[in-house]
């Protein structure tokens, strides 16, 4: 099997292109085709076997991709890819509103209402009207100190992070990871700002303003976190009654047997086999959709997973209750379930990633829910979770 090169994310994914998407590689005369999509229909887009995580992520933060489209006979096989996948779509969307969400803290910032009042004729009341030639002329002549203000950044919020007794290390890991990502892509007119304020008596204060802002925004990289593993709960719990369905009715094992069947590597090459031959896969579609309407831009992200094979009665009120768990107080680590003890192919963490996910997202203003939607007549289940920044 050949390792698909650094960089790039293993799996044969459909990159259906928006209007503005199609425009520009029209301008670049790549070729486009008609490609599998959600649903059994065909889009306009890009289709390869493995694709470029940073490319496709700018892209997306660029209003280039209406939705990254995959399906196959199993999910599991490809765990590290779909996580990897919808790490880099939450991150796209928290990236590309990192620099609007600064700029606005920033002027309304009392460093920068003291900065306004201190110097009147130079005030800087709003982050639209910054001149382009007169800061790009201001950040060239200053690019060493620029330079020096990141390392500044970087050094502080690592402090801070480092520093946080309560937080746990998983998540200190991913802050930190996430960091110079972050810096390196804020818009220049941020860092325009900063430099003027930072060249007067200011300076101390506004370095410890946008350290501060900084630490408060990577505090969203739990919603990633938090839709990764959920999605993965979902996707173990699709393959499940994925395989169930096509183990049962071609008589392979008894329902009650399932479990057992599965844990052999030659049934479940069988089972992965007989999928493909039948053409019933997985789907799992990432969505994005950038509202120009609204009173202020919105950004949605949608994750929409399709299985055949109904969940039982039981299973859908195992999920309910799960999602529906007070976990205040409560740390992850408490709900992990120990599969000798179950003696089932279980999700190995609950479903109250759901209400740590609704906990973040209500704390950051961020609109979310998940629905869960059988369709009995096509024995199939689909599950979104619906994000709206």
């Amino acid at each position: 099997m050949v390792q698909a090169p650094k960089g790039f994310i293993d799996i044969p994914a459909s990159i259906i292109l928006s209007a503005e998407g199609l425009a520009l590689f029209a301008k670049s005369k790549t070729p486009i085709k008609r490609i599998p999509a959600r649903g059994g229909i065909s889009k306009e887009g890009l289709l390869s076997q493995a694709f470029n995580a940073s490319t496709v992520q700018k892209m997306i933060m660029n209003s280039y991709i209406d939705e990254i489209y995959y399906a196959a006979p199993e999910f599991l096989a490809k765990r590290s890819q779909i996580i990897s996948t919808t790490n880099l779509v939450v991150f796209a969307i928290l990236y590309k509103m990192l620099s609007p969400t600064l700029a606005k803290k920033v002027i309304e910032s009392p460093v920068l209402r003291e900065h306004n009042r201190r110097n009147p004729r130079a005030a800087i009341v709003d982050f639209k009207s910054v001149p382009q030639a007169v800061m790009d002329a201001f950040l060239a002549k200053n690019k060493a100190a620029l330079d020096r203000v990141e390392h500044e950044m970087l050094d502080g919020v690592l402090s801070r992070i480092t520093a946080d007794t309560k937080m746990p290390e998983e998540d200190k890991i991913i802050r930190m990871r996430s960091l110079e990502k972050f810096v390196r892509w804020v818009d220049k007119r941020i860092w325009y700002l900063y430099l003027i304020v930072y060249q007067t008596p200011l300076k101390a204060e506004i370095e410890s303003a946008y350290i501060d802002l900084f630490y408060q925004y990577l505090d969203t990289t739990q919603i990633a976190t938090h839709t990764s593993n959920l999605v993965m709960e979902f996707v173990q719990n699709a393959e499940k009654a994925h395989f169930e369905r096509l183990i049962v009715r071609n008589n392979l094992a008894a329902r009650n047997k399932v479990d057992a069947y599965l844990r052999n590597k030659d049934n479940r090459n069988q089972v992965v086999a007989l999928a493909a031959r039948e053409k019933v896969p997985l789907e799992i579609t990432w969505q994005f959709h950038s509202d120009r309407v609204a009173s202020g831009k919105t950004y949605n992200v949608k994750i929409v997973l399709s299985n055949y094979g109904l969940i039982t009665e039981t299973t859908r009120s195992e999920l309910t209750q799960k999602m529906q768990t007070d976990t205040s107080g409560i740390a992850l680590a408490d709900f992990y379930e120990q599969s000798d003890e179950t003696g089932k192919l279980g999700a190995g963490l609950g479903l109250l990633y759901n209400s740590y996910l609704e906990d973040v997202c209500r704390e950051k203003g961020i609109r979310y829910f998940c629905t869960i939607f059988p369709e009995p007549k096509l024995e199939k289940t689909t599950v979104t979770l619906d994000l709206t920044f």
